[in-house]
């Protein structure tokens, strides 16, 4: 079996999980979760792509008795046409992602480019700060009205 079906496979060992936990949601939760599932069904490009559908269902089994489907940001249909890729920051950073390598440049270029679009000032403050040594910094954004 090459890794494309491994991780086919073990997609649907978890959508049958997930499947069970459905019953046990609220109407508005289910049909949220049943939007979410449909997405990642589509999921069906590279391996990093089928990797991350894991990360996310997984992270969907986790976190069902905590509300997942009725709390932000998983309380709305997944966006339509946007790629699982453009979603990666939905996941909180402590959950364990395994559809990257954490120290690969392209990782790096992707958590800056999503950080950026996350700002309201879309990253404009900080691409003019100079770059830390040891490549962390800490940033607090107070928004006052």
């Amino acid at each position: 079996m090459n890794e494309e079906e491994d991780l086919n496979k073990e997609f649907e060992c978890l959508l049958k999980e997930l499947e069970c936990v459905h019953q046990y949601l609220n109407f508005r939760e289910k049909s949220i979760a049943t939007e979410w599932i449909k997405k990642l069904k589509k999921a069906t490009g590279s391996v990093d792509e089928l990797k991350l559908r894991l990360d996310f269902i997984e992270y969907f089994l986790n976190c069902w008795k905590c509300g997942i489907f009725s709390s932000e940001p998983f309380n709305k249909v997944p966006q339509p046409g946007v790629p699982l890729q453009k979603l990666r920051y939905l996941l909180p950073p402590d959950h364990k992602i395994r559809s990257v390598d954490a120290t690969s440049d392209e990782q790096r270029r992707l958590y800056v480019e999503e950080m950026f679009e996350n700002m309201p000032d879309r990253g404009a403050f900080l691409s003019d700060q100079p770059v830390p040594l040891d490549g962390t910094f800490f940033l607090v954004i107070i928004n006052q009205k």
